[in-house]
């Protein structure tokens, strides 16, 4: 049997060359796009984690508090369990400063070093002069860190290298390690401390019951790993929408491989038939069939899991980028490829090719050898209306599992499974534009448009799979392409309504959710006097745990904000009545303003008292919308803030000038005055907005482009195959006198109008997938309500755009179909 399955499965490969090639190509693709994106997200994930855990080794559990700094002055508290326990407290910071890569953000972990050999590390005492700083290894040391801390210019000296244990992944490039005393000085935060990390002695074990006892009032324990969790849990959402997308360009080409996988069974019926009458076993005629597909898949698996990690290394910047952007620090760079990464792609990619070749592995086995060598066995018209009315009943369920009631916020099994409903479905439903498109076959008078549209009214497999697949692909960049733009529109109205200062002055390197760049009190002080300036606005916002989850405790000037500025209120009223109740009521009845995230994340509502902790209380007033956040916000009035926290720093300043100050001129007084801020103009600031939106999204086209290259490619591979199986018509054309040019108008118009029906398909789709987006994924899984907003020009253009690729696409297999000699034996089993 060795002989028999060289024969039947290798030979036809090597005489198929260009099929399985095409077959090859379209696995490695998908394979490739799922497994850069995986690589991506998981070393982005790790770059994460790896500045959530810091420096040292062995830490249990973390103390900090609820919001705000711990005070150095309570860790004497801490001393009777000094004989279990190693304690090492932390602070952070962040510096920056413009190197060869443009402006660099590194994030200053500050610690007690000669303490740190309790975790594990030893530390030579050499490297604890003041303004010195332990960098990782991509940093040599002597080197002189030139640049800035909270706006100010500082200089420190690089003393040697972050001890590095082999159980940890490496340290993190953007990483500086400081003795906390000098750090305390730098940062200008004296006394203060952002966590205690703790770990057991050698030999010893301490409770949990025993730590919480000693520890002060208002300060709370957890697990160490929780830090991580916390970590992977902020991103979770972003990283399984890109997940989900990749897998667009999978999908899209099992369509592709379920046409080569039947055109090959097609073309070898008479094989499939005599092995039938020769008695060999059904079961083994589907696994030379299903053999040839486990080939092709894992060899595409291969080039993809090579064509994956060369594709990570650039994936990984935009990931990096964009969560360092949303959720925090993360400087990952490039992407390794693990064994199991790499294996989880490979069954992936193999498991697809043998899916897609089942139902023709099924039809070569149970077919009878009459049936398959039958004339046109292999082209037999598809039974589209049961198969249409099948994708109405899907796209229906799909909706109504996406838009299931009452569901807790950060469920998305729903969406995700009414999403893909609406996908299958839709692909199924497509099949009826194939007859309706090619009803003018019937009455046209021009021979070449009857001849090109008629075989639409009886579809083939070949064109119902071909329309299927470029609808799938057409739908999800209308679905995606919508879900952008309406965000787009969503977040330009934000914009226009919450940016009204006329300059916004922010720390230099402040980039990041995770930029601890402050603006000292003195330099927002010197601003403020500057005659040109009428009123400041000063935020501040610091990570903060409500309910054992992390968000934002924030806080503005609400008497400048409600009278010269404004928050787009959603509910409890208008921005000043609200702002302003606020301010008037102080201290003596704390109010706050929650964003929508923090209210849909948390389930408060307006008028209710919310439990900050250390036996701070405040009674949400009103709540506002806001898409910079997906963590959610509570913004206390300046003066509250003060009196709880006494942190008198700013993470950002809205300047409102005096009348007939001129904007411009006047930001660029103000950068040349503070070359340690960062200062912008509204309209600057607009702009800089819009472009990292766009930056954040085109990892999202990319995908939507390969996945549509990939539909395009099984249409063209469509064509040629019903090209072969008209070989006939195509000799009968060219015997009554139809020219090259005539046939190929011919073959074109038949792929186009399997391009249109495709296309009008895929738009239905996508306008149905996007507003589940819209309305179902963007609300549960990032907590913010979107405008649905329909762009047009996107979707005539995307249209116009695939027909004219479709077409440009087809036009030179249609060239070479016209040129194809009338053979009988192709002619009867090419299908």
């Amino acid at each position: 049997m060795n002989g028999l399955h060289a024969r039947l499965v290798w030979r036809p490969l090597r005489l198929e060359a260009g099929r399985a090639f095409l077959a090859v190509l379209a696995v490695a693709l998908g394979v490739s796009v799922f497994l850069a994106i995986r690589l991506a997200n998981r070393a982005a994930v790790a770059s994460f984690e790896g500045f959530a855990q810091g420096v040292g080794t062995g830490a249990e559990y973390v103390v900090k508090a609820p919001f705000g700094p711990l005070d150095e002055g309570d860790l004497r508290r801490l001393e009777p369990l000094r004989d279990a326990l190693w304690i090492r407290p932390v602070l952070e910071g962040s510096f920056c400063r413009t190197g060869p890569r443009g402006l660099e953000t590194f994030q200053i972990l500050a610690t007690d070093l000669v303490g740190l050999g309790g975790g594990g590390s030893r530390v030579d005492d050499g490297l604890l002069d003041p303004a010195s700083v332990l960098v990782s290894a991509a940093l040599g040391p002597g080197d002189a860190l030139e640049g800035f801390v909270d706006g100010r210019a500082v200089k420190l000296r690089v003393a040697g290298r972050i001890p590095e244990a082999p159980e940890r992944p490496p340290v993190q490039r953007n990483l500086l390690v400081m003795d906390l005393p000098a750090a305390q000085v730098l940062l200008g935060r004296p006394g203060q401390l952002d966590r205690l990390d703790l770990g057991p002695l050698p030999g010893r074990s301490v409770t949990p019951e025993r730590i919480a006892a000693a520890l002060p009032p208002g300060w709370t324990l957890e697990p160490a790993e929780q830090r991580a969790s916390s970590a992977r849990a902020m991103s979770g959402a972003f990283r399984l929408n890109l997940t989900v997308l990749s897998l667009i360009a999978l999908a899209v080409g099992a369509y592709l491989l379920f046409q080569a996988f039947d055109a090959a069974v097609n073309r070898r019926r008479e094989t499939w038939a005599l092995l039938q009458a020769l008695g060999c076993p059904r079961g083994r005629i589907l696994g030379f069939v299903l053999a040839e597909a486990a080939i092709l898949g894992g060899l595409g698996s291969l080039l993809g899991i090579a064509l994956g990690w060369a594709g990570a290394q650039g994936a990984v910047r935009f990931v990096a980028r964009t969560m360092e952007a949303l959720y925090g620090a993360a400087s990952a760079r490039h992407a390794a490829l693990g064994a199991p990464e790499a294996a989880a792609a490979f069954v992936l990619g193999t498991l697809t090719c043998l899916l897609a070749a089942w139902v023709p592995a099924r039809r070569a086995a149970a077919t009878p050898p009459v049936q398959l060598l039958a004339r046109g066995a292999g082209a037999r018209p598809m039974r589209w209306a049961p198969a249409a009315l099948a994708g109405l009943a899907l796209l229906g369920a799909g909706l109504a599992v996406a838009f299931l009631p009452r569901l807790p916020p950060g469920t998305l099994w729903h969406a995700y499974l009414g999403s893909a409903l609406v996908l299958f479905g839709g692909s199924l439903a497509a099949l009826a534009l194939l007859p309706l498109i090619g009803l003018p076959g019937r009455t046209t008078r021009s021979w070449g448009l009857r001849l090109a549209l008629r075989p639409l009214i009886n579809p083939t497999g070949r064109h119902g799979f071909a329309a299927a697949a470029l609808a799938v692909a057409v739908g999800m960049t209308v679905g995606m392409g919508v879900m952008v733009r309406s965000f787009e529109a969503t977040v330009e109205g934000w914009i226009g309504d919450s940016l009204r200062a006329d300059i916004y002055v922010a720390p230099l390197g402040a980039g990041g959710a995770g930029s601890r760049h402050r603006i000292p009190p003195e330099a927002a002080a010197a601003l403020q006097a500057d005659p040109a300036i009428a009123a400041v606005d000063r935020y501040q916002a610091v990570p903060f745990t409500f309910r054992g989850q992390i968000t934002s405790l924030a806080t503005g000037d609400f008497r400048v904000l409600g009278t010269r500025g404004h928050l787009p209120m959603i509910r409890g009223g208008s921005s000043e009545a609200v702002l302003s109740r606020i301010h008037r009521d102080g201290l003596g009845l704390p109010g706050a303003v929650a964003s929508e995230t923090f209210s849909r994340r948390f389930g408060v509502r307006v008028g209710e008292v919310l439990d900050l902790g250390s036996g701070r209380a405040v009674t949400l007033r009103g709540i506002y919308g806001d898409y910079g956040n997906e963590r959610g916000s509570l913004i206390l009035d300046r003066p509250v803030f003060l009196a709880w926290l006494g942190d008198a720093r700013a993470a950002s300043l809205a300047l409102y000038l005096a009348p007939g100050v001129p904007a411009e001129e006047t930001a660029r007084r103000l950068a040349e005055a503070h070359p340690g801020l960062l200062v912008r103009s509204n309209v600057a600031l607009r702009s800089q907005v819009e472009r990292i939106f766009h930056q954040t999204f085109a990892i999202t086209y990319a995908l939507e482009v390969i996945g549509l290259a990939v539909a395009l490619a099984g249409l063209v591979q469509s064509l040629a195959g019903l090209a072969l199986a008209r070989r006939g018509d195509i000799w009968t054309l060219r015997a009554l006198g139809g020219g090259d040019g005539a046939i190929t108008r011919v073959l074109l118009g038949e792929g186009c109008g399997v391009a249109l029906a495709g296309c009008a398909g895929g738009l239905g789709l996508g306008l149905l997938l996007s507003r589940i987006l819209v309305q179902v994924l963007n609300p549960q899984a990032f907590g913010w309500t979107l405008a649905y907003h329909l762009p047009w020009g996107f979707l005539g253009g995307l249209t116009g755009l695939c027909l004219l690729a479709a077409a440009a696409a087809q036009l030179p297999v249609a060239r070479w179909a016209a040129r194809l000699p009338a053979d009988r034996q192709a002619e009867e089993g090419a299908s």
